[in-house]
């Protein structure tokens, strides 16, 4: 019996010190990510030696919307396991394996975006008009997968992110608002399907998934078992949730914790 733990990393596993809460203190953090020698990314101690028991037992995929050079910075996750042999990567776009990109993988997410004409070369001239706008501080593009706002999140509202939804949902995308990042994301680029392609290749008989935002909700739905943070996106916007998905009890890096603990008594 071959169990595929999936599991996003930012917000779900890791999280920044923005985002990480203030119920730990600092001698029980452990460090995962350094950008220019500074920890960026921290885990509770404990979850990081339930994440190296668990990762001992069973698969792990990484699933994250990072790119493949962003999801190399998390040095420290791996630090005494394996690196995992595969990972999805900005958002299901690219699927790495042994490290490398599968191109077979790649190709026909490419045809797929071309089939359904979307693309970032349609959706950055539209976004000339709120590049001016006081919530929008930088708009930057995810290779050529996807595009992302990094807005000011207290002059962004609710009826912005209804706006920009509207107006591109119905252009083939779909928009996930995490911390003070809104992403635009082709609607074929998605961690669910690059998710099913691993489970099929490596012939898991069950599936256990997490995470927080819009962006992993399909990919949760459609595990086995399946985890969404209490502060996760996830919660406030996908309605009624099925009996095999749970929401933690914790918020912040302790709900992480959590997803690990729950983990690991499922391996019992």
């Amino acid at each position: 019996m071959t169990i595929l733990f999936a599991s996003d990393l930012d917000r779900t596993l890791i999280y920044s010190k923005n985002s990480r809460g203030k119920e730990v203190s600092e001698q029980d953090f452990a460090e995962v990510e350094w950008i220019d020698e500074k920890p960026t990314a921290f885990m509770t101690n404990k979850g990081l030696q339930l994440f190296q028991h668990i990762t001992s037992s069973i698969t792990f995929l990484p699933v994250t919307t990072r790119t493949a050079e962003q999801y190399n910075r998390i040095t420290g996750l791996f630090h005494t396991a394996e690196k995992p042999k595969y990972a999805i990567v900005s958002n299901g776009a690219v699927i790495l394996e042994d490290g490398k990109a599968l191109t077979e993988w790649s190709d026909k997410v490419i045809a797929q975006m071309q089939q359904d004409c979307t693309s970032i070369e349609h959706v950055l001239p539209q976004l000339d008009a709120y590049k001016k706008n006081k919530f929008v501080l930088k708009v930057m593009q995810a290779e050529s997968w996807f595009v992302y706002l990094i807005i000011d999140e207290h002059a962004f509202s609710v009826e912005d992110f209804e706006n920009l939804s509207q107006i591109f949902y119905q252009q083939g995308f779909t928009l996930s608002h995490q911390g003070r990042k809104v992403y635009i994301m082709p609607t074929c680029i998605n961690k669910s399907t690059a998710l099913q392609f691993i489970k099929e290749r490596i012939a898991a008989t069950t599936v256990i998934a997490a995470g927080d935002s819009m962006l992993d909700f399909e990919m949760v739905l459609n595990a086995d078992h399946g985890f969404i943070p209490s502060h996760g996106e996830a919660i406030y916007k996908g309605g009624r949730l099925p009996s095999h998905v749970s929401i933690t009890d914790q918020a912040g890096v302790l709900a992480g914790e959590e997803i690990l603990k729950k983990v690991s008594d499922y391996l019992l």
